[in-house]
């Protein structure tokens, strides 16, 4: 691989942003690096000093449109680029103040697709290129207490399978990742502020399983990905019978909030 390749990465200064950041760096790639936490970045930027330097607020659509642009319209060679930054605000709908809303729809939805959209344009021009966006398993199975993150999730993973298809005969693969609970700051956040019960219902996996799946990505570049891999087939099943979630839930629930408070008499 020649050594001017870039891995674009959004959401780096958090968990999952950071493992990728190691993985891709570990592969011989150069890093650019997107995020909004200015301690992290520049810790980051000692860690990786060929790396480019992002700070964005993905919230904020004229930084949004900068960033977007400079990506479509990159010299260098961007050959992944992985769609990552997201936030959750547990909360049911009807009590969510509706500029939580937006900013679930701001950053999940609207951010990711834009800057998929970009990649994509700096990519069909090269022939080439791999886009992978970290989605969750909230694109399949909805979530009480969450219905604003669901709803961007549903959204995105739409996005994904259409773009997919659009950019399969311009060389460019679309893959995406659906993690269940992982044990990072914001599942942390969620575990103590009312998070869906079911992020609790097995024991979160790590980041490591993470970039095991980036890795499967990588290598086999097809459309989605799921951690664990066992999920497939519950995604599956909920995706063809939504109705039978209804039936589940009180069930789900109970098992998640046992699940729920192990987890948090573990980070304790």
């Amino acid at each position: 691989m020649a050594t001017c390749e870039i891995a674009f990465i959004t959401g780096a200064t958090g968990g999952i942003g950071m493992a990728a950041a190691a993985h891709f760096h570990d592969g011989g790639y150069k890093l650019w690096l997107c995020g909004r936490d200015e301690r992290v970045l520049a810790e980051l930027s000692e860690r990786y000093p060929t790396a480019i330097i992002s700070k964005s607020d993905l919230s904020d659509s004229k930084a949004l449109e900068a960033l977007s642009t400079e990506i479509a319209n990159s010299s260098e060679r961007i050959a992944v680029g992985l769609v990552n930054a997201g936030i959750i605000q547990p909360g049911h709908a009807v009590d969510l103040e509706r500029s939580a809303i937006c900013q679930h729809l701001d950053i999940n939805l609207r951010a990711a697709a834009h800057l998929s959209q970009a990649l994509a344009q700096h990519m069909e021009k090269n022939g080439d290129g791999h886009i992978i966006g970290t989605q969750s398993a909230a694109s399949f199975v909805a979530l009480p207490g969450s219905a604003a993150y669901t709803a961007s999730k549903f959204g995105i993973r739409g996005y994904y399978l259409s773009l997919a298809e659009e950019l399969r005969a311009h060389g460019v693969s679309v893959s995406s990742i659906y993690p269940n609970a992982i044990d990072t700051p914001m599942l942390r956040y969620e575990a103590a502020n009312g998070g869906s019960a079911l992020n609790f219902l097995s024991t979160p996996s790590t980041t490591d399983d993470v970039v095991a799946a980036l890795k499967r990505a990588q290598k086999g570049k097809k459309l989605e990905y799921f951690v664990p891999r066992s999920d497939v087939v519950t995604a599956r099943l909920l995706t063809g019978f939504p109705g039978l979630m209804r039936v589940l839930y009180p069930m789900l629930n109970r098992m998640g909030e046992k699940g729920r408070q192990k987890f948090l008499a573990k980070i304790k």
